[in-house]
């Protein structure tokens, strides 16, 4: 009876430690926080690409895109390529390094349903791969959606998201070129330390082509709120804003959940 006693105590105290123990490993709220402003840089980064026409492709020059890839143009299949393992000489206001390749596949944009895909072919921006596909719908004129499934994006350290979107796009032109574009939307998946996530686009993301041009990927305006599962129901939620700084900077700060601000980019 006695040993069973002393049994039950050692049970009791290793349990109360283990409960003790999980109740102060807490996430770093601001390390989280920039890994889901590189996973929304990443994800929003290639989103102008997806947007330009095949007819606009005949007219683009290297240095109209970050990174001045080769770009390959192949009439009879309708596909673009872009190369940024082999970029070519050109000046940027915010330079980021880009290589592997993005394939944009136009066979199936002259149909009735007009549609493309734009496929990472080891692609990768700064220090975060991009691996998938990327679907584009054409409902009508200067309206796109996207939609796409089991996106990977990892960044530094091998710390991976999952994620799948359906997004919306209105494409502002002049003179029949793109013009600025205004993106809204949802994405859901898993992020690095595999909890469930949903990004949110709560108000109009707005992106002129011009500095893209230029080699700033992030918005100049909107607001998007990051939804992070703790199990049992729970959730966090960062609350995330893009403001114009100077020129085509752009200021992204985040309300973290403990109600800090913290400023994400430089």
């Amino acid at each position: 009876m006695k040993q069973y006693l002393i049994l039950i105590s050692v049970l009791i105290f290793f349990g109360s430690c283990s409960e003790d123990v999980s109740r102060n490993i807490e996430t770093d709220l601001t390390k989280e926080a920039d890994q889901f402003f590189q996973f929304s840089e990443a994800l929003s980064e290639s989103s102008y690409i997806g947007n330009i026409s095949f007819g606009d492709y005949a007219r683009v020059l290297p240095e109209d895109l970050p990174g001045c890839p080769k770009i390959t143009r192949n009439i009879d299949t309708r596909k673009i390529e872009l190369d940024y393992s082999n970029p070519q000489e050109c000046e940027e206001g915010n330079k980021t390094p880009r290589s592997g390749k993005i394939i944009l596949d136009f066979s199936t944009s002259t149909t009735a349903n007009p549609s493309w895909k734009l496929t990472y072919a080891d692609y990768s921006f700064g220090k975060t791969k991009i691996d998938g596909v990327r679907i584009f719908l054409n409902p009508s004129i200067g309206e796109n959606r996207e939609t796409f499934e089991n996106l990977r994006i990892e960044l530094e350290k091998n710390l991976g998201f999952s994620a799948s979107g359906s997004l919306s796009y209105s494409v502002a032109r002049l003179s029949f070129r793109p013009f600025a574009m205004s993106t809204r939307g949802r994405v859901e998946g898993k992020n690095p330390a595999g909890r469930d996530f949903s990004l949110v686009i709560t108000e109009a993301k707005e992106q002129l082509f011009s500095c893209y041009r230029e080699g700033w990927a992030l918005p100049q305006s909107g607001k998007e709120t990051w939804i992070i599962s703790r199990g049992n129901s729970r959730s966090l939620d960062y609350m995330v804003r893009f403001e114009k700084k100077e020129a085509c900077n752009t200021l992204v700060t985040s309300t973290l959940p403990d109600g800090r601000t913290l400023q994400l980019n430089p």
